[in-house]
């Protein structure tokens, strides 16, 4: 028991682990080239990620720890390089990463990508090397780049030209008119028409004799099938008997001549055939057993099943002629003899008598092909067809169509409701800016911190709906996530897959002028035994700063002082100059009015101030008529320095001005400009300033003493201050703590009793943990269906895939998506395609123009000249099997002609054979193929010339 135990254990152990490898290491070695090595790490490791002994894993796939290299040296930069291929065709980044299609109408330039190849190479023989060699030296060129897809321009012409004058001084004439390319077409626009036209002109009557007379041809009558029988009959006068047997005679010697001749040339023919024709032949009789000789008696069979004059094509040769008049000028007949300079044109040729398209009656009409109720009305479609009974020849009309089809619904009780798809979509990608830079200045796709308008994705598939479904996916369970299909089966217009985004720009922290000193205060009001005191001055921050007012600079500074107070009197105002002694002007004092204190500046009791010193009444002067009048001191200016040392002293200054002077009549005189201002001592502190200096919050650690609640929390309090981030579900309470030290201006970090302990910022504060959100990815949709059982062209072998979609990234520390998202599998083998073809079968023989309409034409007496000759066509599929003609109009793509123009040829033309196939190749490396044809009959003329090699 426990053996099968350890064997199973085993059997596990082995199929759970699999031999990995890290990177390769740096090429190394004594000499410079290809005899360098590098390494690389290799252990056993389980599925689980932990590493085992490399005993558990199979030696046979085990990967090599170390391969040979080519180590770089300096002097390779010149001798390797890149090869920048050119830039391929710019493609439309729609139809790149989404599949969409071009738009019909093109309104603007779209935006493209356009790729090349990049390679190291060789420099002196252009031969393929690693590309580690020439990254040593550069980095590898771009392979991308951003282009621009104009639209298309038509091409433009200019209006025509006036015509021309005619050709010809009289008679029938040309004129020709011409216009010019104004623009060109560009990328893809419509080509430019005829630049040419022309037209017939008769300036007027030609004079002379030769003048007098033209040809007339008149156009090709209809398509007459020819007599049943062909009987030469002449529509001369009977030639008397004598003439006669002397015509018979010559004709008869004429005919045993051709004979002779033809004799000899099939004479020479055999004797120009080889050995190996004569082989073949007597191959051909012995093989000719009574097997073979019923497989050929059935292939003649089918052969003459599927020549012309079946039920598809009714073909038939005729004949069609044409009028061809010699007129006189002044429109009269004449004899062709009189037209004499003129070549005389063909007055009859072979045709296809004209058959119009028959078609047969109408099928049924096929069942519906929905076989579903859909609730959006959606129709299904049924067919009918109709055969071909004639098809058309020589002109005739064209077939119709031979398919329609109607929407339908299925009829009857019972029927299912359909099932119903809808679009869904994932969450929307993080706003970036940087896309359209990226695209411009490849430099500038890693930067952050952008900030200003962006774009943000999200993909967009379609799935089923199940029969009560919601318009969201709730809570992204993975087993509620519903399984990606086929996109046509989602009707309507899908949801957007880009919109515009907005990242703010982040706002500085800004903070106002510091405020003056204040007096010197206890630090500890409530405990004054230590009697150390600070003055304080303050600054405000005045905006809204990005992130809170974390980063914002400290707001209080202090210096130490001697007699602290926790109290003192602020002076408000001075009351009115009251001349002394009652007189109405003067010397008189100015009573202050003040008001009691805190440290803060807030206002007090008064009786808190009475250890305080009480601001003094204040000397003035009334003017009298006939003194010397002087305006009120302006307020004392800013402090020079924040503080004094040996080399710097705090000033303030005030002034004030002379409004009128004495008239001279004993009135008190106008004081010397030095007496017009006054200069006191300020900020006489030394310059040992000290403030709190705060470091950034730290990460948020969620506090083990607040039990997690499992539903999310509601922002409240400081912790929703603290956490600074939008609208978001909390699941926990946690803590932040931050660095808080002492420092001393223009000096940096003093001990902490330096600083005033009251104003020390806090070090940690509450802070709320957002819920963990795992990875949500959509189930496998299905495998993408294969190629059709069969296939055409060549055997290629296909692949079906499959994939999942991410709903919801993962955040807060929950579970990663999986690696995985694409799978893809080679397809079976599949059988070849039942696809179909057209086959022409051999042309029949030369059909001419019956003997009673060309009896009277040069040469009537052979049967030779132009002709018509059919073949058949038949339609097989590609294993070849026999098919109707349906199937091949409609996939094997348009039919082959059945009728081509001929030539038997007469005694007087040369004939030769059609070429033989060329020979095998006479060497390996530069040969020679030769092919070659006999000669079977020419005139006795070009016999002499022709040259037999």
């Amino acid at each position: 028991m426990n053996e099968e135990c350890m064997l199973g254990v085993l059997l596990f152990s082995k199929a759970s682990v699999s031999s990995q490898a890290g990177p390769w290491g740096r090429c190394m070695g004594s000499e410079c080239g290809p005899g360098g090595s590098q390494s690389r790490a290799v252990w056993c490791a389980h599925s689980e990620g932990w590493t085992t002994l490399h005993t558990n894993c199979q030696l046979m796939e085990r990967p090599s720890n170390q391969q040979s290299c080519f180590r770089v040296c300096d002097w390779h930069k010149d001798l390797y390089d890149w090869q920048l291929g050119a830039w391929n065709q710019c493609v439309p980044v729609s139809m790149r990463s989404l599949g969409l299609p071009r738009p019909l109408i093109c309104t603007r330039g779209e935006e493209g990508i356009q790729t090349r190849e990049v390679g190291c190479v060789h420099k002196s023989d252009g031969i393929p090397a690693e590309d580690a060699i020439c990254e040593y030296f550069e980095p590898k060129p771009r392979l991308e780049q951003a282009c621009l897809i104009p639209c298309p321009r038509d091409c433009v012409v200019s209006e025509f030209s006036p015509w021309t004058s005619c050709s010809k001084s009289c008679g029938m004439g040309l004129q020709n008119r011409l216009r010019i390319v104004l623009a060109p077409p560009l990328f893809g626009g419509s080509a430019c028409p005829n630049l040419t036209e022309f037209r017939t002109c008769q300036p007027g009557k030609c004079e002379g004799e030769e003048s007098l007379h033209s040809l007339r041809v008149g156009s090709w009558g209809a398509c007459f099938a020819p007599p049943v029988r062909q009987t030469r009959e002449t529509k001369k006068p009977r030639e008397p008997k004598s003439e006669r047997k002397a015509k018979r005679d010559r004709q008869g010697r004429q005919e045993r001549q051709g004979r002779r001749r033809k004799n000899k040339e099939k004479k020479e023919l055999k004797e120009s055939r080889g050995e190996r024709v004569r082989e073949r032949v007597k191959e051909r009789k012995r093989m000719r057993d009574p097997e073979t000789r019923e497989l050929i008696k059935k292939k003649r069979t089918r052969n003459r099943q599927n020549r012309q004059g079946l039920k598809f094509w009714d073909l038939q040769v005729g004949y069609q002629t044409r009028e061809v008049l010699c007129v006189h000028r002044s429109g009269s007949t004449a004899s062709l003899s009189q037209c004499h300079q003129q070549t005389l044109p063909v007055t009859y040729q072979a045709c296809v008598i004209t058959k119009d398209c028959e078609l047969g009656e109408w099928s049924d009409w096929s069942s519906c092909s929905k076989e579903c109720y859909d609730v959006n009305g959606r129709k299904g479609q049924r067919i009918r067809t109709r055969q071909v009974q004639q098809f058309p020849v020589g002109g005739g009309a064209e077939c119709p169509e031979l398919e329609e089809s109607e929407p339908c619904s299925p009829q009857g009780e019972g029927i299912p409701p359909c099932i119903v798809y809808n679009w869904r979509s994932t969450e929307w990608t993080d706003c970036r800016v940087d896309v359209l830079l990226s695209q411009q200045d490849r430099r500038r796709s890693n930067q952050t911190g952008l900030c200003g308008g962006g774009v943000q994705t999200r993909e967009v598939y379609c799935v089923q709906a199940p029969p009560e479904a919601s318009s969201n996916l709730g809570s992204l369970k993975s087993k509620d996530a519903l399984r990606p299909v086929n996109t046509e089966l989602c009707l309507g217009v899908s949801p957007n897959t880009t919109q515009v985004c907005h990242i703010p720009c982040p706002v500085e922290c800004e903070v106002s002028l510091w405020s003056a000193w204040g007096p010197c205060t206890f630090e500890n009001c409530q405990d004054q035994s230590t009697k150390k005191g600070f003055k304080l001055r303050k600054r405000k921050i005045i905006n809204e700063p990005t992130g809170g007012t974390g980063n914002c600079p400290h707001l209080t500074e202090a210096i130490p002082c001697e007699e602290p107070s926790c109290y003192d009197w602020l002076l408000l105002k001075l009351e009115e100059c009251v001349p002394d002694n009652d007189k109405v002007c003067g010397p008189g004092t100015q009573n202050p009015q003040v008001q009691c204190i805190n440290s803060d500046g807030e206002y007090v009791e008064r009786q808190l101030c009475r250890d305080a010193i009480l601001p003094m009444p204040v000397l003035c002067e009334v003017p009298c008529p006939y003194d010397c009048v002087l305006s009120p001191w302006t307020s004392w200016s800013l402090c020079s320095n924040t503080c004094s040392g040996k080399n710097s002293e705090g000033k303030q200054t005030r002034a004030r001005s002379i409004l009128a002077f004495n008239d001279g009549n004993g009135g008190v005189q106008c004081p010397n400009s030095s007496s017009l201002t006054e200069v006191r001592s300020c900020n006489d502190h030394p310059c040992t300033v000290y403030h709190w200096q705060t470091g950034p919050w730290g990460q948020c650690i969620e506090d083990t003493t607040v039990p997690s609640a499992n539903s999310s929390l509601s922002r409240t309090g400081a912790a929703s201050a603290a956490a600074g981030v939008n609208n978001e579900a909390f699941c926990s309470v946690g803590m932040q703590t931050r660095k808080v030290i002492c420092v001393r201006v223009n000096v940096g970090q003093v001990p902490p009793k330096k600083c005033p302990e009251s104003l020390r910022p806090e070090t940690v504060r509450p802070c709320l943990l957002p819920c963990k959100r795992d990875c949500v990815v959509t189930p496998y949709s299905d495998w993408t269906p294969c190629p059709s059982s069969c296939q055409t062209g060549k055997s290629v072998k296909k692949k079906q895939s499959r994939k999942r979609i991410i709903i919801q990234l993962p955040a807060n520390g929950g579970l990663d998506c999986p690696e995985v998202l694409f799978q893809e599998k080679e397809c079976d083998a599949s059988s070849v395609c039942p696809g179909y073809r057209w086959k022409t079968h051999k042309w029949r023989r030369c059909q001419l123009v019956p003997w009673s309409i060309r009896q009277d034409s040069p040469g009537a007496q052979e049967t030779c000249g132009p002709g018509l000759q059919a073949r058949a066509v038949s339609c097989k599929k590609l294993d070849g099997g026999p098919a109707d003609v349906a199937p091949c109009l409609k996939f094997a793509g348009p039919m082959p002609s059945l009728t081509q123009s001929c030539q038997l040829p007469c005694q007087d033309d040369c004939q030769l054979t059609a070429w033989s196939k060329f020979s095998s190749c006479a060497a390996d490396c530069v040969g020679v193929r030769t092919r070659k044809r006999i000669l079977v009959g020419m005139c006795w003329a070009c016999r002499s010339n022709f040259n037999f090699h």
